[in-house]
């Protein structure tokens, strides 16, 4: 089964099963910062107008608790963060929310929204699902969305971060954008970027800078759908004998030591 018909096959599966029971046996006990895991999911996916399909309800509440756990742990780091790739703004909103409940004046200083608001770059073949032949002997390569893809306006995440008056956001393509970023130590850096160029781009620029402790988390390294965003990832931290962790979730985690 290929990654687009098991992504068909589990929507179809969970279109008629009890999500919503499942959904709060799994998570209805889980909390960060005195904060409800369930409520704190919920309301951020509430005002970022975001959705998810029903394939992957549940490795898309536990990629998100195992960002925020992340991301608090970074809080006793001295060191600036990141969100690469920002789409509807659910993500930072939400440790944003995380980091208010650590600093109750907190108002999004120091953090920095890195996207295109113009949704994919091209994909190339590393981003490839697969190849078909469309002609003998010649291959064409298969990719599960295409070049503008997820195309999210600057002005929509503004307004999912109106409470947060102080965050920067960076417009632009990686990683041309990356040059427009403080010459900064990085205590948390989130890479959401899908394709195999601006994820090995990302490493390149903020592994170097990232603090003693300091976290780099991607989402996509065992995407279904985006296999370059994993790709990427591998083939960075071979080149560097760098050691990292995969979770459950098909995130990849790497700690500076």
């Amino acid at each position: 089964m290929n990654p687009l018909e098991q992504t068909k096959f589990l929507e179809s599966v969970h279109s008629k099963a009890p999500l919503e029971e499942n959904f709060h046996i799994l998570f209805k006990d889980c909390s960060i910062r005195g904060i409800n895991f369930v409520d704190l999911y919920k309301d951020c996916m509430l005002e970022s107008q975001t959705t998810v399909g029903g394939w992957k309800i549940f490795r898309r509440a536990l990629r998100a608790f195992n960002l925020a756990k992340y991301y608090d742990y970074s809080l006793n780091l001295e060191g600036e963060r990141v969100e690469c790739g920002v789409l509807r703004g659910f993500s930072t909103l939400l440790t944003s929310k995380v980091h208010l409940a650590f600093d109750e004046h907190y108002t999004g200083k120091s953090l920095h929204l890195v996207d295109s608001f113009a949704g994919l770059s091209q994909p190339n073949e590393k981003d490839a699902l697969g190849f078909r032949e469309v002609l003998p002997g010649v291959r064409q390569p298969v990719y599960s969305h295409g070049k503008g893809h997820f195309a999210t306006s600057l002005e929509h995440v503004q307004s999912v971060m109106k409470a947060f008056p102080d965050v920067s956001f960076h417009k632009g393509w990686i990683p041309e954008v990356l040059k427009t970023l403080p010459n900064v130590g990085w205590a948390f850096v989130h890479i959401d970027v899908d394709l195999y160029e601006p994820t090995y781009s990302c490493l390149e620029y903020f592994v170097p800078r990232l603090v003693s402790g300091g976290v780099i988390i991607n989402d996509d390294f065992a995407s279904p759908l985006f296999p370059g965003g994993g790709r990427g990832w591998v083939e960075y931290c071979k080149k560097n004998e760098m050691h990292y962790v995969v979770l459950d979730s098909g995130q990849s985690v790497y700690i500076k030591p």
